[in-house]
Formats: structure tokens, C-alpha cells, sequence
């Protein structure tokens, strides 16, 4: 957060918020949404390599 912008800023006042508060807001907004990504993006890749290692199993055991 910028430490020059006054972020004592609450929705709910009837005050609409500066331009340099909607930034700093906007900015942690997409912070937060770019980790929840890469963390969704990596639980994913895991359930890939866990179920292929289960399909993998099951066609060996198949196979014997």
C-alpha cells in the first residue's frame, strides 16, 4: 500500500473514494486475485498428476 494515501476510506460512507484510493484498492484487489490464480492453477496441476497416477495404476494392475 502506498504510504502517501490516506486509506481510512469505508464503502459504505455516501463519499465516493479518491482516484489514488481506488488505485491503491484496485491494486490489492488484483494482487490478491493473481495468487488465488497461481494457487488454483497449482491445485489443478496436482489433481492432474495425482489422477494420472491413479489411472496409471489401475492399467497396470489391468494389465497383470
Amino acid at each position: 500500500m502506498s504510504a502517501n494515501v490516506d486509506m481510512t476510506y469505508r464503502f459504505v460512507w455516501d463519499s465516493e473514494p479518491t482516484d489514488e484510493q481506488l488505485l491503491v484498492i484496485m491494486q490489492e484487489v488484483g494482487e490478491e486475485a493473481r495468487l488465488g490464480s497461481e494457487k488454483i492453477a497449482q491445485q489443478i496441476i496436482e489433481n492432474i498428476k495425482r489422477e494420472s497416477a491413479r489411472i496409471r495404476a489401475a492399467l497396470q494392475t489391468q494389465q497383470k
